[in-house]
């Protein structure tokens, strides 16, 4: 009885040990860990190197000659309007050249000349090439062997090296043909109002050479607008 015991349980074992061995070899588990670890690995990508940082050195321009000052500073007047002063009768050459006359004095410490044209009825200022620098940006005259600059006082500008056409008293202009005139040049606007006085005495062209309070009002009131 013990010995068919034995034998049924050897069976009994062998059996299982025969199911354990069948499972674990007709059981393929890798497809199962394939699919659940198998993700898109995304492309990662090894960044550039950064740029090596260098200084870079910005050379400061020039230093600007004094007449270059003078026209960026005149072309500040123009952007508030000066000229539709002119334009509109408010104030007149001569005054105009009065007020820059004093204005370049005071704030550049250059005397400017008053010019007077009876050919063109005009006046205008002008500025010694060696008192403001000598720049190629700008027309030159010379009188009496001594360079200058003009000042249309009435744009105002620093009368370029060109030949833009422009209307004054109804005609038109370039800078070459028009300031090219006979002219008399005083140093202040005391001597230009007395000789004018005289000359206007004479029929000639009526101007004044002076600054009055409705004229300083008008400018302050475009200057500060």
């Amino acid at each position: 009885m013990k010995e068919r015991m034995v034998v049924f349980l050897l069976i009994v074992l062998l059996f299982l040990l025969s199911g354990c061995i069948g499972a674990n070899d007709s059981t393929d588990n890798s497809g199962a860990v394939d699919e659940y670890y198998q993700k898109e690995v995304p492309d990662v990508k090894t960044p550039p190197a950064a740029p090596d940082i260098t200084e870079t050195r910005i050379e400061p321009d020039a230093e600007r000659l004094l007449i270059d000052n003078i026209s960026v500073d005149l072309d500040s007047y123009y952007g508030k309007g000066w000229s539709h002063l002119y334009q509109l009768d408010e104030l007149d050459c001569s005054r105009m050249s009065t007020y820059f006359w004093d204005y370049v004095r005071t704030e550049y410490k250059v005397a400017p000349k008053i010019i007077v044209s009876y050919e063109r009825q005009h006046a205008w200022l002008a500025l010694k090439v060696k008192d403001v620098g000598n720049s190629t940006k700008f027309r030159k005259w010379t009188y009496n062997n001594v360079d200058y600059y003009f000042l249309e006082a009435t744009v105002p500008k620093i009368v370029a090296d060109d030949n833009a056409v422009f209307v004054i008293n109804g005609k038109k202009y370039t800078s070459a043909e028009f300031y090219n005139s006979t002219i008399y040049v005083f140093d202040t606007p005391q001597e230009a109002n007395d000789f004018h006085a005289d000359y206007t005495r004479m029929g000639g062209w009526n101007q004044e050479f002076r600054m009055r309070k409705y004229d300083l009002d008008k400018i302050a009131e475009l200057l500060n607008s």
